[in-house]
């Protein structure tokens, strides 16, 4: 049992060092959280997350806690087997602000107790593009306090390798230089005869065949 928890500290510790390497860019984060729940407008208050190190990834998480009213909302969704809709709004250092929108059923939401997971993709560069929402089987009940109804969040950061870009302008580049190469005599054509001259002899057999075809009578004579 000893050796399994030291195993997996040591991944949590690799796993922890591969995120800070994989960043190539350290700033600040915030994520302004807001849901549809009989608001004024389309989406009301419903919490903020921020994270003073990208790289670190410790974040301050603080929602508002649900009214009766919201909570009344919230069960009538389930009800009608609606989802129960998140906005995201996220801005850093150098992004003024970028709108992500996630749903979950809110019978599922309401069942666990108000628990879910914030997962926030991001690029090497720093850039986030998607958050989405998960709810998680906790099978908890609903917490109350004096102001409400408690929302219970963990936060991830997950990080995203970019594909390789491929390099058109060298390749551009490599195929200019054998256009050129070509037409000083540099470059020898070691084709067989068919595979230089396949585009002549394909179309005369291919008449042949068909003048053969159209005309047994002559073909069979001519074979005599």
């Amino acid at each position: 049992m000893k050796m399994d928890h030291l195993c997996i500290k040591l991944l949590c510790l690799v796993t922890f060092i591969h995120s800070s390497m994989c960043i190539d860019y350290d700033g600040w984060l915030n994520i302004k959280i807001e849901h549809s729940l009989r608001c004024n407008e389309a989406f009301c208050p419903r919490g903020n997350i921020s994270l003073r190190s990208i790289r670190a990834g410790t974040s301050i998480i603080d929602q508002i806690p649900l009214s009766e009213m919201h909570l009344e909302e919230l069960r009538n969704l389930a009800k009608a087997d609606g989802f129960y809709t998140v906005r995201a709004l996220v801005s850093s250092a150098d992004n003024k602000g970028t709108e992500f929108l996630s749903s979950v059923k809110a019978k599922t939401f309401l069942d666990n107790g108000l628990t879910d997971a914030i997962n926030a993709w991001m690029l090497p560069t720093g850039a986030v593009i998607a958050i989405n929402f998960q709810v998680t089987n906790s099978s908890q009940s609903l917490q109350q306090d004096k102001d409400g109804y408690i929302i219970n969040s963990k936060f991830y950061l997950r990080y995203v390798d970019q594909a390789p870009v491929p390099d058109t302008a060298s390749y551009i580049q490599k195929l200019e230089r054998e256009r050129e190469a070509r037409e000083r005599g540099e470059v020898k054509d070691n084709r067989s005869f068919l595979a230089k001259y396949w585009m002549y002899i394909v179309p005369i057999a291919i008449f042949v065949m068909i003048s053969g075809a159209t005309n047994p009578e002559q073909a069979g004579q001519a074979s005599r």
